[in-house]
């Protein structure tokens, strides 16, 4: 009788068990559910053919009107296998190549530079490659809008901009590459090979910097850094400090304003080893020779920050 009684207990309480995992898996797909009907590249796409519906006209072209009616919210990406990334920007950016979103707001507005996406057009080059950012991202904050602390590839800061054209291109006065060309003359200008090297030439008391824009930011050191731990950040405020940012560095503070030393950082992180083979990146390289080592000046004393990758 108490062996009966037991196992009525017994299936009693798995019963229970088992009707609270059913109920909490439910509760789990209607929260997922739900969810993911919250995905805000979803509201951004309802808007866009919203606002696009109102643009044009049914009895001007009615297949285009159809199709625009019967878009629905998909995940939209370019794949660039030169760069090895995935750029899901579009799914947001649904605008960026329309002339009738020009004066749009974000995230639906028209490139502001039409004219550069008709040699850079979006479905073969993606947006990654020119403003950096996280392309498999969803998600403002994911995508890296807004600086991520120690994230590999961050949204490229608008003064730096042309950093990014430097990985292709390295002829920066054929594309007109103005705070490129500002950069590299400062850097001439200043002796800077006097202690780093750039393919080979320069001196050896300040880091290579011939691969600067490949490095980790999670090398570089934050303690002394005032906003987003990035490199960006990083290579800015010790233009403008290097004292303060890599204590015991024997490198100097030159007198630079803040426009030249967004020229001067875009440049250095211009510097990439990475090639590619496609037309766009050209093979000729700039006629720029980095200045020996200047012998009438003596050279400063080396410290152990001077090794480290970070330092200079």
């Amino acid at each position: 009788m108490e062996d009966k009684q037991m196992e009525k207990a017994v299936s009693r309480k798995l019963t229970l068990f088992c009707v609270i995992c059913g109920v909490a898996v439910l509760v789990l797909m209607g929260a997922t559910v739900i969810r993911d009907g919250e995905r805000e590249w979803k509201h951004y796409q309802t808007q866009y053919r919203e606002m696009l519906l109102k643009m044009i006209k049914k009895e001007d072209n009615p297949t285009f009107y159809q199709r625009v009616e019967e878009m629905k919210p998909e995940i939209r990406q370019v794949v660039v296998e030169e760069w090895k990334t995935v750029d899901r920007c579009t799914t947001c950016h649904q605008g960026i190549e329309d002339p009738l979103f020009v004066n749009a707001k974000q995230p639906f507005t028209t490139h502001p530079n039409p004219e550069l996406l008709k040699h850079h057009p979006v479905d073969k080059f993606g947006c990654t490659m020119c403003h950096g950012g996280q392309g498999l991202a969803t998600t403002y904050n994911g995508s890296s809008h807004q600086p991520i602390d120690n994230w590999p590839i961050t949204l490229v800061a608008k003064g730096l901009m042309q950093s990014r054209c430097g990985y292709c291109h390295k002829d920066f006065e054929a594309i007109k590459a103005d705070r490129l060309i500002q950069g590299r003359e400062l850097y001439k200008e200043m002796h800077c090979a006097g202690c780093h090297q750039i393919d080979g030439q320069g001196g050896n008391v300040g880091p290579d910097l011939s691969n600067f824009a490949d490095k980790d930011p999670s090398n570089f050191s934050y303690e002394s850094i005032e906003g987003p731990h990035s490199k960006q950040t990083w290579v800015i405020e010790h233009f403008r400090d290097p004292k303060r940012v890599s204590p015991g560095t024997p490198m100097r503070t030159y007198v630079m304003n803040d426009d030249q030393i967004e020229c001067l950082a875009s440049y250095v992180l211009s510097l990439t080893q990475r090639g590619f083979s496609r037309p766009y990146s050209t093979k000729v390289k700039a006629d720029f020779v980095p200045p020996k080592v200047d012998d009438t000046v003596p050279e400063p004393e080396l410290s152990d920050a001077a090794d480290d990758t970070g330092s200079n």
